[in-house]
């Protein structure tokens, strides 16, 4: 199912949608980088009475526009994108909550919305919750500084140039494990939203967005979960956990799975990450 509205600059999108005949509440999805909507598929099933809806980036591999995919992150743009989709989901269901799930790059985006929709002030971009799953709020294996600088010197001279994104992981062309359920692993590549690489200009906005990270943190003030993973090939759990620290929010909790992957609803301990999603979604969800 298809959830369709139309953006800020009257362009059409659309959503992978999850609905259930009676629902409690709605739960907003952004996927991570090279990542799609469908990723969020386990979740439904396995959490009833909420209708999950999860967004297609601008700039990913679903994005209708070819040209864009991959070249370019533009924050403003997918805040603006994030506020179209919360308030038709806010119409569509009516007085009930609205909680947005992240993912990675998408738990950034969320984190990075829930302050720029309070700075507005307009209710119907407002969201009950935010749950995030692996913020990349730092890597594992830092950029050092003066390549920082390269990349940012190249990307103002020739922005579209691409490179594999995996190269400042783990130093190779290949994709780092994600999981390790090597059968889903192995999908991914073949997946029609996957991109084999991504322009100068892109990497340089995710690394402000990675920079700027303590700052989106300090914008939350709703309801908050977030989910580390103590094998993250991204980003390591004690990053994570600082970056916890340094949000606002009252409600807050901090769920850690030692020996979990990056993609926590696709790893081996995947029952226990959707149990506690479950249960912090049920404690803040009216009966």
């Amino acid at each position: 199912m298809r959830f369709s509205w139309t953006t800020h600059d009257n362009e059409p999108r659309s959503a992978h949608s999850w609905t259930q005949d009676e629902c409690r509440a709605v739960v907003a999805c952004i996927h991570g980088m090279n990542g799609s909507g469908e990723q969020f598929h386990p979740l439904p099933a396995r959490i009833p009475g909420y209708a999950f809806h999860a967004l297609d980036l601008r700039g990913q591999g679903s994005d209708h526009i070819g040209a864009r995919r991959g070249a370019a992150l533009e924050f403003e743009m997918q805040m603006r994108d994030i506020a179209t989709f919360v308030s038709a989901l806010r119409k569509t269901y009516t007085g009930l909550p609205v909680f947005l799930m992240g993912e990675s790059m998408g738990s950034l985006l969320a984190a990075g919305f829930v302050g720029w929709a309070s700075r507005r002030g307009e209710s119907h971009h407002a969201v009950d919750g935010v749950v995030l799953s692996v913020p990349v709020v730092g890597l594992k294996r830092p950029v050092p500084g003066f390549l920082r600088w390269i990349l940012r010197r190249a990307a103002s001279v020739a922005p579209s140039i691409r490179l594999t994104p995996s190269r400042f992981v783990n130093g190779k062309s290949i994709a780092p494990p994600l999981t390790r359920d090597r059968a889903y692993q192995d999908e991914l590549s073949k997946k029609p939203h996957h991109i084999k690489g991504f322009s100068l200009r892109f990497l340089v906005e995710l690394e402000k967005m990675i920079h700027d990270s303590a700052s989106l943190a300090a914008g939350i003030n709703a309801p908050t979960l977030v989910l580390a993973a103590g094998k993250d090939c991204f980003v390591r759990s004690s990053q994570i956990e600082s970056w916890f620290e340094k949000i606002p929010a009252v409600d807050k909790t901090l769920c850690h799975y030692p020996e979990a992957y990056h993609l926590l609803w696709h790893d081996w301990d995947r029952n226990l990450v959707v149990s506690d999603i479950a249960a912090w979604l049920e404690k803040r969800t009216p009966a």
